[in-house]
């Protein structure tokens, strides 16, 4: 039997769960304290998949359902390896940094595949290509509403129709969320708060490198959603089901109690219960204004095309813009801070 080969993490042993602490290589990062990593190496040979989370640091359901993972997969009830990253950009973790790598004021999400020479954010994200993503047969990153930021459920992957999309497709579809968006090109790569230096975003990145991938979020509001944990959670025990990696008849033995000392046990859902909507255009909105923000609509609502979905104000009360909706759709993601900044982001709006 031939366990994966994983380089920066050594040699793993079937049947066993593993705890590393990593050092990413690139000159940006030498200081950084070490990354703890978790491999559950499976008793039979199978896929490898990477799962990571904290790509934006104050993403919390994500990084919790990493953790849990890593404390709840039986390696002994499965094929192949799984290899968990709970926060990937830890400086963001650390200091409660939304949206952007506090060293070098780079969103990680604009920057993948990153670059071995260039700022910190792109010698981050290149490491998690190059010693992570490319080894795995499947990638998911695991991600939510930021701290100011509120969120329903949902998937992206690359739209298109060559083996790594359709792949990667099949794994969103699988994973179990209410909706699934395909994408051709980055999502607004170049505007607003969540804008970097340029590039892709990490599950497109991946396919690009010829891995399946795709990128899952759930909760938000710099919470701890017990709910959105537990979603997170089952979709990743999701797709190892839809990659042969566990038996579906023992399905639900693989997810171990995944209550806290604190909250109640979440219930159970088969995992048919979810009907998925297919989305293929991300429209995002923005303010032209500094000012405060007014939302009428909250994530998950239905909008129509040339519905007022909010205004933004000055400080003396007067309304400076009002914000229309471009497209009938459904919000995915809304700005829940009443603060925003000239050109700044207030929503994602998932049209089918």
């Amino acid at each position: 039997m031939h366990p994966a080969k994983i380089p920066i993490l050594g040699e793993l042993t079937p049947g066993t769960t593993q705890r590393h602490l990593i050092k990413l290589p690139g000159a940006a990062l030498a200081n950084d304290e070490p990354r703890p990593v978790i491999s559950v190496a499976g008793a039979k040979p199978g896929p490898v998949l990477f799962v990571n989370a904290g790509v934006h640091g104050g993403e919390y359901p994500a990084v919790e359902a990493v953790i849990r993972l890593g404390k709840t997969l039986d390696p002994k009830k499965i094929s192949g390896t799984v290899i968990l990253m709970p926060v990937l950009n830890l400086p963001a973790f650390r200091t409660r940094t939304p949206f952007v790598c506090p060293i070098d004021n780079v969103n990680p999400n604009r920057v993948f595949p990153g670059d071995p020479r260039g700022s910190y954010s792109e010698q981050m994200t290149h490491a998690c290509i190059n010693e992570f993503v490319v080894h795995a047969d499947a990638y998911v990153d695991l991600h939510g509403g930021d701290i100011p930021e509120a969120l329903v459920p949902f998937v992206i992957c690359r739209a298109g129709n060559d083996e790594v999309a359709k792949k990667s497709k099949a794994i969103a579809m699988a994973f179990g969320l209410p909706y699934v968006l395909t994408v051709s090109k980055p999502v607004q790569p170049s505007k607003g708060h969540r804008a970097g230096a340029g590039g892709l975003s990490s599950y497109a990145a991946a396919a690009d490198k010829g891995t399946p991938a795709i990128l899952a979020e759930a909760g938000g509001a710099g919470q701890m959603q017990e709910e959105a944990v537990a979603l997170l959670v089952n979709g990743v025990v999701n797709v190892m089901g839809h990659l042969g990696m566990i038996d579906d008849a023992k399905f639900e033995s693989h997810i171990a109690n995944t209550e806290t000392n604190s909250k109640p046990k979440p219930k159970k859902t088969a995992r048919s219960a979810v009907a998925t909507t297919v989305l293929t255009k991300f429209e995002w909105l923005y303010t032209k204004s500094t000012g405060v923000w007014y939302p009428k609509v909250a994530e998950g609502e239905a909008v129509r095309e040339g519905e007022q979905i909010g205004t933004v104000g000055d400080l003396f009360g007067d309304t400076l813009e009002e914000i229309v909706s471009p497209v009938n759709g459904v919000v995915l993601f809304l700005t829940i801070s009443p603060s925003v900044l000239e050109n700044g982001l207030l929503m994602g709006i998932g049209v089918e």
